[in-house]
């Protein structure tokens, strides 16, 4: 056990609040208010509170399979259920069991803990993780605050009930034992359902005078009640008659002393739980202390963004440890899933869409990630939709032809070989991604591609064109078109899926955009127009896909629909698909009353996407405002019922202010991974389907900023600075270059990419849809050379800006090439030509006035 859950670990490796900064613990935010619900863990153990009361509502398990204790009746009433309490006598006091209200909650993503001061006493209650062990620690310091000596009488009670894995099926038939010093009580649930596991506690601080887990109550309903009214204790028997744990502790406290109570708290294999457990004795301070380091190093040590704004590069560092925690173990691996405690099996789509953004920052990752959907893709190579632990064994759901995993999986195959150039692993890629594509493909009818549900979602089942699994598909296809002709793959093939993403673009304008709405919309099954406007059509922005005027129009209708002011973007409106169940397919009321869930929620893509359609509409500053108020930390602690998170989603009821801005899932995997993406846009970093360029952004109270970028394989240090609306100087790796677009890094100690905004003081090339190389301005005959290379019949358009006027274009042998020039009011010229690409790429030569 030991050794293969550190190897395991090391594996991945490789790849009013008061937001502290406190040394290593920089990662602090305090909170003197009721925090909605609080999500922590590590890697084998996740844990769910609510309402800033530090008794725990359930505990994840993810080893040895995910079980979990939780004893909830209602998901969406789950606040109510509490798997443990805490009771208290002090002195000649009467005994009392802590009551629910709120506490001062002190949260980091790793850790959290909590203060109050109860009967002249200072309670003090934090839960950790272990790195390499599964388990996690939960510690109860009490100082005795008054001026008497006093005896402490504490009394923890713990349910031990599980819920298996994916059928949540109650298990509450475990075989309870207490090791003879009373320290340790461990219940053996030796099902297969359950994975045979062992769960534990195991006191490694102040000991127990009395533990049990097995009793008879008497006329007592509850534990808590018998405690209460009892001085006698428990009298224990042979079964275990009801799935309970207690520990009572008892201690003369001077004042200013303390009573330190640590548990251990954890799940292993029945087989291995006297070693595992043992070695967890002498290991768990350097357990939690490492996982705390992995965090940090890994944070607020990869200085991924860094922009001078403590607010933004707050969240930034938040969002990155989200990436971190939120990874647990299953089936011998540790992956991303979406969450510390909740959805406990893994999602090939929320790690996808995370590594949107890693693939900037962290090659390994993604590659190991990218392994992982290979490792459970099907013997006919169909990539999996979920992975978890059910009844007897591992199950796979595999992605079919209604599935988004096939897009975006093609996406993030692309992205990563464009920033690794690993074409080695592209080629084992290759198989994989053709059948994604070709697997998508089968939903497309009359050049649209069609769809059971709508928009984003996986509910519903109403056929018909829709506008995001359109966009999707045309932006998967070009991708595509890349990917293989970096693999040399035959140019007929990839001439075809360019044609049909071309052709889907075509039908996609003159089908799917609703004139009067000034959108791109949908349709049902029968015919009859869809009309919601939907989050999804805003990727039509980012992608790229719509002209200028469109674009703005687009857009436009977004904010008018879709903007809550406080909270951020509404997955549709209006919000009327409760009124439609039968109609759209859904199941009972799973798309979610007005303002929930799936029927006017607030997601934090919606929001990302959003934030995306205001770059690609040259609006930086409205966008980077919008992401200070509404995606912050800080942004999100100050709105209504307002906490530190990067949530899953968002109640959008503004007419009840109990729920308005309530929050489920508060540190969620791709919130952070949307966060970081955002990011790397707003500051200027973008990408095309054959390569990356920047177009730089500072905000006005931003002075510089650096990033790190991943280039042909490795990190790149990129500084932004100065004033302006150009780039007066680029330089690579010291060298000057006439292109925004960054050539290949030749040099083998890549150094840097510096970006100096001002004034245009010499021609740029700013977009390509191609590769280009050797890109030279020569001042003295006033002429720009470069070469494309993409594929033959690729029809390249080049955009480039201009101090000087335009003379001419000489394409290979070919003279007077047709070109659009629009002159800015800076009298800056926007040119733009286009050509069909030739086999062997194209020789470009621009002259200048």
């Amino acid at each position: 056990m030991k050794s293969k859950i550190i190897t395991l670990f090391i594996i991945m490796l490789m790849s009013g609040a008061d937001l502290c900064a406190q040394g290593n613990d920089s990662l602090k935010i305090e909170s003197n208010y009721e925090v909605g619900q609080i999500e922590v863990g590590g890697p084998f153990v996740g844990i769910e509170i609510h309402k800033s009361f530090p008794m725990i509502n359930r505990i994840s398990f993810y080893y040895p399979v995910a079980n979990s204790i939780d004893i909830s009746e209602d998901y969406w009433k789950r606040e109510n259920y509490r798997i443990m309490s805490m009771g208290l006598k002090v002195g000649d006091d009467p005994k009392l069991i802590l009551k629910k209200e709120p506490w001062t909650v002190i949260q980091t993503p790793y850790d959290v803990g909590f203060q109050k001061d109860i009967s002249e006493s200072a309670i003090s209650i934090k839960y950790q993780f272990c790195m390499n062990r599964p388990a996690m620690s939960a510690e109860f310091i009490i100082e005795n605050k008054s001026n008497a000596t006093k005896v402490y009488e504490v009394y923890l009670r713990y349910e031990t009930v599980l819920r298996t894995s994916q059928t949540y099926a109650l298990i509450d038939s475990g075989i309870s034992k207490i090791d003879n010093s009373g320290s340790l009580i461990y219940i053996d649930y030796d099902t297969v359902e359950t994975g045979r596991a062992q769960v534990f506690y195991k006191n490694v601080g102040e000991q127990p005078y009395y533990s049990a887990a097995s009793f008879k109550m008497g006329k007592s309903k509850t534990l808590d009640d018998f405690w209460l009214h009892n001085d006698v204790t428990l009298q224990q028997e042979n079964i275990n008659s009801t799935p309970e744990v207690i520990f009572v502790y008892r201690k003369e406290l001077q004042p200013g002393e303390c009573l330190d109570i640590i548990q251990l708290i954890g799940s292993v294999k029945i087989s291995e739980a006297k070693s595992v457990i043992a070695d967890l004795t002498g290991s768990y301070k350097n357990e939690i202390l490492n996982y705390k380091n992995y965090i940090l190093n890994n944070s607020i040590g990869k200085k991924v963004i860094k922009t001078g704004n403590q607010i933004i590069d707050f969240t930034t560092d938040w969002a990155l440890a989200v990436l971190g925690t939120n990874a647990h173990f299953i089936d011998s691996d540790i992956v991303p899933m979406p969450a510390q405690a909740e959805y406990n099996f893994y999602f090939t789509h929320d790690a996808l869409l995370t590594d949107l953004a890693a693939v900037n920052f962290d090659l390994d990752r993604v590659k190991n990630d990218l392994k992982f959907i290979l490792k459970h893709s099907d013997e006919n190579k169909v990539i999996p939709h979920a992975y978890y632990w059910k009844d007897d064994k591992y199950k796979t759901e595999y992605a079919g032809t209604e599935n988004w995993n096939h897009v975006w999986f093609t996406i993030l195959a692309a992205r990563y070989l464009r920033h690794s150039g690993d074409l080695e692993f592209a080629k084992i890629l290759y198989p994989y991604v053709k059948k994604s594509i070709d697997t998508a493909l089968k939903n497309k009818e009359n050049n649209l591609m069609y769809s059971f549900r709508p928009d984003w979602w996986d509910i519903g089942n109403n056929y018909g064109p829709r506008a995001y699994m359109t966009i999707l598909a045309i932006k998967a296809l070009r991708e595509f078109s890349f990917f293989s002709a970096e693999l040399n793959k035959d140019q007929t093939e990839i001439q075809n899926y360019n044609s049909i993403a071309d052709t889907l673009h075509k039908y996609l304008l003159s089908k799917l955009w609703n004139e009067d709405l000034k959108y791109l919309t949908s349709f049902f099954e029968d015919g009859s127009e869809d009309k919601h406007i939907y989050m999804g059509s805003m990727l039509a922005s980012h992608f790229g896909l719509l002209d200028e005027v469109k674009n703005a129009q687009l857009m436009s209708t977004a904010k008018e629909n879709l903007l809550d002011e406080k909270l951020g973007i509404y997955t549709l409106f209006p919000m009327d698909l409760h009124k439609l169940g039968d109609y759209m397919g859904f199941a009972g009321n799973e798309a979610g009353e007005p303002y929930y869930y799936a029927n006017g929620g607030i997601w934090p893509h919606g929001n990302a996407w959003y934030v995306l359609g205001l770059i690609s509409n040259n609006s930086n500053e409205e966008a980077y405002e919008f992401v200070k108020k509404i995606m912050t930390l800080d942004g999100v602690i100050n709105s209504p019922n307002g906490q530190p998170a990067m949530y899953e989603y968002r109640v959008s009821d503004k007419e009840n202010p109990k729920f308005y801005g309530k929050i489920d899932k508060p540190q969620f995997l791709w919130a952070g991974g949307w966060y970081l993406y955002t990011l790397y846009n707003l500051y200027g970093i973008r990408e095309n389907e054959w390569n990356i360029s920047v177009d730089p952004f500072l905000p006005e109270d931003t002075d510089s900023v650096n990033l790190n970028l991943t280039l042909d394989g490795r990190l790149i240090p990129v500084s932004i600075k100065g004033k302006g609306k150009y780039i007066s100087s680029l330089t690579y790796n010291g060298k000057s270059a006439p292109s925004s677009i960054i050539p290949e890094i030749e040099e083998e100690e890549a150094k840097e990419i510096v970006i100096e905004l001002g004034s245009l003081t010499t021609p740029m090339i700013t977009k390509v849809n191609s590769k280009i190389s050797e890109p030279v301005y020569l001042a003295s005959s006033k002429t720009l050379s470069f070469e494309t290379k993409s594929f033959k019949g690729n029809n390249v358009v080049i955009h480039l800006v201009s101090p000087m006027p335009l003379k001419s274009i000489i394409i290979g042998d070919e003279e007077n090439i047709a070109f659009n020039v629009r002159v800015l009011e800076d009298r800056v010229q926007k040119i733009e030509f286009g050509f069909t690409q030739k086999e062997n790429g194209n020789k470009i030569k621009i002259n200048f006035n």
